[in-house]
């Protein structure tokens, strides 16, 4: 298996700063429009319509994957990761306020 993921490490090798580039897209597309949408829903209805237990695993992750990223230098994931813990910051507040 090990050399499986070796080949398809070099494989991918070329193509490497435009992966990265879409996997920040793709991560600043999630909490620019998935973590916003569910924010206005919940103000609007004036409840968390989120499970507790999902807002903890999401803010546990942010604050687990932002320090890892910064030691291996994974730049592209940094500002997604950074949104998306602001905005489970915000999730939590709307939970234990509503």
């Amino acid at each position: 298996m090990k050399n499986l993921a070796e080949r398809l490490a070099l494989w991918l090798e070329p193509w490497k700063a435009r992966l990265g580039k879409l996997t920040l897209a793709c991560g600043i597309g999630m909490v620019l429009l998935g973590f916003p949408a569910q924010i206005y829903s919940n103000w609007k209805s004036g409840e968390c319509g989120i499970d507790p237990v999902l807002i903890t695993v999401v803010l546990v992750l942010y604050v687990a994957r932002i320090p890892y990223q910064v030691s291996t230098r994974a730049w592209y994931l940094l500002p997604a990761d950074v949104l998306g813990l602001l905005a489970s910051i915000v999730l939590v507040y709307q939970y234990l306020t509503y």
